[in-house]
């Protein structure tokens, strides 16, 4: 019951970012000479990622790792074993909650993008002259995050068999529409586009939807 009312509050919520995501896409499309650094950043990593898949399989398997950790964190569970080895395979062990944290906490890895969020903060904090840095660094964190998800989102994992296949790509859908517009939003306007992505968004799709009907 509770996994249902999961999936019934939130891809309706992801639906409707997608309709507000196809709006940011094509805005950021517009403007793609003031973005140059943040999809500068991002291709030099979708490159990278490919052609050094294997050498990368440690840092990847620890971001793995960090994204169950800190989900596990966010809804009080107890970490209880953080293991990453050599051969890229890795463990995250946490005090069992509720059925909604296990969910997000066992899917987290599959839709967010951790690194990026991190780096998040340091946007308060950075000079305006040196926003193209920070920018530059956002895309290569974005577009690791791209490929990873796509590398580890496979029908055999754990953490996705573990909730059903079908249940797991229809949250996971809505959810990476969800976290990945956070940082297009922030991309395009900075805090004020993340507010207009997750809320105003919503408002403004509502009225249309009332207005046709």
């Amino acid at each position: 019951m509770v996994r249902f009312i999961i999936l019934v509050v939130i891809f309706p919520i992801g639906l409707s970012c997608c309709f507000n995501l196809w709006s940011l896409l094509i805005s950021i499309y517009n403007t793609l000479d003031t973005n140059f650094y943040f999809i500068a950043g991002s291709i030099f990593s979708v490159v990278v990622m490919l052609l050094f898949k294997k050498k990368l399989n440690f840092f990847t398997t620890f971001e793995h790792e960090l994204t169950h950790n800190i989900w596990a964190v966010l809804f009080f569970r107890k970490p209880m074993g953080f293991h990453v080895r050599k051969d890229g395979s890795g463990l995250f062990e946490y005090e069992s909650g509720s059925r909604l944290s296990n969910v997000f906490i066992s899917l987290s890895p599959y839709f967010f993008p951790t690194a990026c969020f991190l780096w998040l903060p340091f946007y308060v904090l950075c000079k305006e002259q040196f926003y193209w840095f920070y920018f530059l660094f956002m895309g290569v964190f974005f577009g690791y995050h791209i490929v990873s998800t796509l590398q580890e989102t496979k029908l055999y994992q754990t953490d996705i068999t573990s909730n059903g296949i079908i249940y797991s790509f229809l949250l996971l859908f809505p959810l990476n529409v969800i976290f990945n517009g956070i940082i297009l939003a922030h991309l395009h306007h900075g805090f004020k586009g993340i507010f207009n992505f997750l809320f105003m968004g919503h408002l403004n799709n509502l009225d249309l939807i009332l207005t046709i009907l």
